[in-house]
């Protein structure tokens, strides 16, 4: 059999991408003991209460029952992220 460079490039290119999807995209780091976790979602460690509360709000408005302290969101940084990482991880589309 002859192989042109255009045949083998190919063929390792085809090889590559059926073997990248063995490899796993979960992360090898396991959830620590305080980490914030809630609704099955680790938020990581350190997070403040401001943090957690807004992710509570988020999580609930991605439910459908819209909830947001608009004066935190705008004020509190914490809070800020805290929403919209709850709201995104509760929604589906973070994993």
């Amino acid at each position: 059999m002859n192989f042109t460079k255009g045949t083998v490039w190919v063929s390792a290119m085809t090889a590559a991408i059926f073997l990248s999807g063995c490899v796993s995209s979960e992360p090898s780091v396991t959830p620590g003991a305080e980490d914030f976790i809630y609704k099955g979602h680790d938020f990581g460690p350190d997070r403040d209460s401001a943090y957690r509360k807004g992710v509570v709000d988020g999580c609930k408005t991605s439910d459908g029952d819209y909830t947001k302290d608009h004066s935190s969101y705008k004020t509190n940084e914490s809070y800020h992220m805290g929403w919209e990482h709850g709201r995104l991880h509760c929604k589906g589309t973070v994993q």
